[in-house]
């Protein structure tokens, strides 16, 4: 199978937010107000993943790699988020 090899190569890429920001240092007063609508945008773009990994298993339902990477993905990205 395919998946196993592509998800194990994904994931070690993947970062942690709470490990590879230095969040100690962080300076809110430095955030340019395009910079906080740049991030809102992208933390909306990353909420649809929910919608494009339904029509993704549904425009891939015969593929049964495709569509365990897609399940596994989008279950530890949004686990991440949601712990």
């Amino acid at each position: 199978m395919l998946y196993p090899e592509l998800f194990k190569q994904l994931e070690s890429v993947r970062w942690d937010m709470d490990k590879d920001i230095p969040w100690t240092t962080f300076d809110p007063a430095k955030l340019s107000d395009e910079q906080a609508q740049t991030i809102k945008m992208n933390a909306i773009t990353e909420w649809a993943a929910l919608p494009a990994t339904e029509m993704f298993l549904r425009d891939n339902r015969d593929d049964s790699d495709f569509s365990a990477f897609m399940s596994i993905w989008f279950l530890k990205s949004k686990s991440i988020l949601w712990s």
